[in-house]
């Protein structure tokens, strides 16, 4: 009886834990813009301390995952004309979702990558260029 029992118990453990939310990458603030989330998350990559930036333009878009669902959204960060002569453009595409429990955004996934200056690709690479 003891078997039978324990064996449940972990089965219904496990069933709990594969339902739990994904943790999330970043969590922004309350009365925060979606855009005002990506910056705090990227500051340290996108500027130094005095908000100071070695690139020419800051691109940034948002958009919303459909035309009435506003509480997922894309945003791009690109920079361009960064000083470094083998980095074209440097680019960060955030997923965010708005938590309606807590009433603020939530980075859901990052992604990194450049476009070089030389070499055969003329794309987007997920290496740093050399």
């Amino acid at each position: 009886m003891k078997t039978i029992l324990v064996i449940m118990i972990a089965a219904i453990s496990s069933m709990a834990m594969a339902e739990e939310p994904r943790k999330q990458l970043y969590t922004g603030q309350l009365g925060q813009a979606p855009v005002q989330v990506m910056f705090d998350y990227l500051k340290n990559r996108i500027a130094d301390e005095y908000g100071i930036g070695e690139y020419r333009e800051l691109v940034i878009k948002q958009r919303a995952a459909g035309p009435e669902n506003f509480k997922k959204v894309s945003i791009e960060a690109q920079m361009q004309g960064l000083l470094d002569d083998s980095i074209k453009t440097q680019r960060f595409q955030l997923g965010m979702s708005f938590n309606e429990e807590t009433s603020v955004w939530l980075i859901d996934t990052v992604k990194q990558d450049w476009q070089c200056r030389r070499g055969a690709s003329k794309g987007w690479t997920q290496k740093p260029c050399k």
